[in-house]
Formats: structure tokens, sequence, C-alpha cells
């Protein structure tokens, strides 16, 4: 939560000089508590940036920031899973125990992938985000269930135009985008090494010298942690429910059971009390900074768009 707050900061920053740390702590904690109780992780963004919009930070800008913290944690992500995929790939095979497992972590890594891909595309790639558009607005059309679809078209396009210079600018920063890299690969890594400490806390090393096996590395545990994201994502479920315990099961549970001692099941407990349920209550409190989303009218949306518009067309023109 806390490298997720700095690097908020830093994206905000770049146009809102203004921008306090404990208002990047807010919208970290409101992501963090709408993605957790919310399928697939979808709730967190929205609500950050509607927070960010009662800030005065634009629609537009506040996309590109949101989108390009998720893009590069995506790519971190994606890095470790490839990296994990090449260097222990024991591990993975390992659990492939039937065509269902097997078929399952494939498509998560499948995934996992396409989502980055896709995510670069749209943020960079106007021509593809047009055809998109395009798509939506003709279903609007002939599905009628939204009014003023042109309006509602015109509307979008001006969004995506501030969305995809703001991505520009932000990208322009490279000490910027490297202080970044770094604070989302900790970020990264902390979660990655949790059920290594939990590994340690259990005191399963020791037993498993006792039983002449060696034990497992810091390393070793990233590795295979990573495989267990990108497997349970496909879950689409708050908190990937029932597919995390399962995939955590089948990667974790040679170095949990060992001789006479099962700890499979406390470590699991414990590893989702510590990264979900932990993170759900302390992060519950901020959902109050949402209180008041249905009266925040569009056209105050609008407005702040107006606005950043101008502040965009206004820098383009200076440059």
């Amino acid at each position: 939560m806390f490298m997720d707050s700095i690097v908020t900061l830093i994206y905000i920053r770049t146009q809102f000089k203004s921008f306090k740390f404990s208002e990047a702590v807010k919208v970290a904690l409101v992501g963090v508590f709408f993605g957790a109780v919310t399928p697939s992780n979808t709730g967190g963004q929205p609500m950050q940036l509607f927070l960010l919009s009662k800030k005065k930070v634009g629609i537009g800008f506040g996309s590109a920031c949101l989108t390009q913290k998720f893009i590069v944690y995506q790519i971190i992500s994606t890095a470790f899973s490839m990296l994990a995929v090449v260097v222990r790939f024991k591990y993975l095979q390992d659990a492939f125990i039937n065509i269902w497992s097997t078929l399952f972590i494939i498509v998560g890594f499948v995934v996992q992938l396409a989502v980055t891909a896709l995510f670069l595309i749209v943020s960079f790639s106007s021509k593809i985000t047009h055809k998109i558009i395009q798509i939506v607005y003709w279903i609007m059309v002939h599905i009628k269930f939204v009014k003023n679809p042109e309006h509602k078209k015109e509307s979008i396009e001006k969004e995506f135009a501030m969305f995809h210079k703001s991505n520009k600018e932000l990208m322009h920063n490279k000490k910027r985008l490297v202080a970044i890299y770094i604070c989302v690969a900790i970020q990264v890594l902390a979660i990655l090494s949790v059920p290594y400490f939990i590994y340690l806390s259990f005191g399963m090393p020791k037993i498993a010298v006792a039983n002449g096996q060696q034990p497992a590395s810091l390393f070793d545990f990233i590795c295979i942690q990573s495989f267990v994201l990108f497997t349970s994502n496909l879950v689409p479920l708050p908190g990937a429910s029932g597919g995390a315990e399962l995939a955590f099961s089948i990667y974790f549970t040679p170095f949990f059971v060992i001789g006479g001692v099962q700890k499979i099941k406390p470590a699991i407990l414990l590893w989702r009390l510590t990264t979900y349920y932990g993170s759900i209550i302390i992060s519950a409190p901020f959902s109050y900074y949402s209180k008041g989303r249905k009266e925040f009218e569009e056209n105050e949306l609008e407005q702040i768009s107006e606005q950043e518009y101008e502040r965009m067309e206004a820098s383009v023109d200076n440059k």
C-alpha cells in the first residue's frame, strides 16, 4: 500500500503539484478495498478515478495515471512470471497433475500476457481506440440503452484524446519512469515474498533438513508465488476466492507437508489473512471517501474534463 501511494503521488504530481501524500494514501486504500470486494478486481480503479475527480483531477489525466500504474504493475508481474517459468520450470511442471490443471495454468499465463498487451495497445494507439469507440457507438445506437448516443460518443472521444495526450506526457520523463518501475518492482516483490515468511514462521526449513530435504529459498518462493498469481487471476470472483486457495495448495503443498508435519491449511489461512482479508479490514474505513458517488453529477465531471481539455490544449500549443 505504501509503494502504491508513492507511485500514485508521482503520477498525479506531474500535473497537480499540490497533490498531497495523504491524498495519495486515500486513493490507494480506496482502490485496495473496492478492488478486493469486486469480481476480478474491477471496482478499484473506477472508485479511485471518482475520488480523484472530487479532488478536481481531470478524468482523462486521472485515467491515464491509473492506467499507466496498472500497466507498469502488469509488466513487472509478467516479467517475474516469465523469469520464473524459465529458471524454475520444474515447480510449474510439477503442478501439471492432470489436463485441467495444465490447461488452467497455461490459460492463466496467456491471459496475463494478453491483458498487458491489450492495455499497452489501447494506451498508445489512437487508431485502435477510435475503432473501439466506433464499435461501442454502434452498439449504443442499435440497442438504444443510452440517451443521446452522439453526445456520449463525443464525450468519450474527448476523454480518450486527453487520455492519450496525458499518456505521452507521462512517458517523457525517463527518470520518473525509472523511479516508478523501481517502486512497483519493490511492491510486487513484497507481495510475492509473503509465503516465504510464512514458511519461515512455521519452522519448515528446519523440518525439511530433519527429513533430509533441501530447504526452499526466498527466490524459489518468489517464483512459485508468481505461478500462483497468474493461475488464480482467472477466477472471476472477489479476491479470486477458491482459485487462489487451490493454486496455493497445488504449488506449495510440497513445502508445507513434510514427513508427518502438515501445515498447508494454516499456511493458506495465514496467507489469505495477510494478503486479502487483512487488506480489506485495513482499507474498509477509507471506503467512506467514496460517499456521494451518486450525488456527484455528471455535469460536474464534464466541467472538470472541459477545464482539463483546455489546459492540455494550451500545454501542447506552448510546446
